[in-house]
């Protein structure tokens, strides 16, 4: 058929049938932040722990955030942060590493840092009993991930997240 066709009639055509060759393949490629996964994960917020809320490290410490490395490789997290709902502002110190697959837990109050858990160095409770929503942001400040609940032991619905009496689920 292409051979009874003018020259250029046949050229337009295997010109035509060139370029759905090669965009057929693009076409149907997901793009590629379809596969793109969170590098560090909100577990959990420990927000409530047992006991009357007391005023000494002692009982901010018992409060914690636990963050996961979802990848495949060690993360550096110089400047990455979580924040609250409030001022409340934690930074991951120079040089924090975290190996794949391994979390972290960031405790209100003060302490000794190690490689698996953090603190907050202040003298307060970060996460509020009544509800409250943990962000974590890259050093450029981009936002990873949000998680927002409601104190005590609501049912989940799709603006927060599954609770008990004291942690919230992410």
């Amino acid at each position: 058929m292409i051979t009874a066709l003018s020259g250029r009639a046949r050229i337009l055509i295997l010109a035509l049938l060139a370029a759905a060759t090669l965009a057929a393949p693009m076409a149907i490629a997901p793009a590629a932040d379809a596969a793109t996964v969170k590098p560090l994960d909100i577990v959990s917020v420990y927000y409530d722990p047992p006991g009357s809320d007391k005023s000494t490290n002692a009982g901010y410490t018992k409060e914690y955030i636990v963050l996961k490395n979802t990848g495949r490789t060690t993360l550096t997290l110089t400047g990455y942060t979580v924040r609250d709902n409030g001022p409340q502002k934690f930074t991951f110190p120079k040089g924090f590493k975290l190996g794949a697959g391994k979390s972290v837990t960031i405790r209100s109050g003060k302490g000794k840092n190690s490689s698996s858990t953090l603190y907050w160095n202040t003298s307060s409770y970060i996460w509020n009993n009544t509800g409250d929503t943990a962000r974590t942001f890259t050093s450029k400040g981009k936002l990873l991930e949000s998680c927002k609940y409601r104190g005590g032991s609501h049912k989940a619905t799709k603006t927060y997240v599954r609770t008990s009496s004291t942690t919230a689920y992410c």
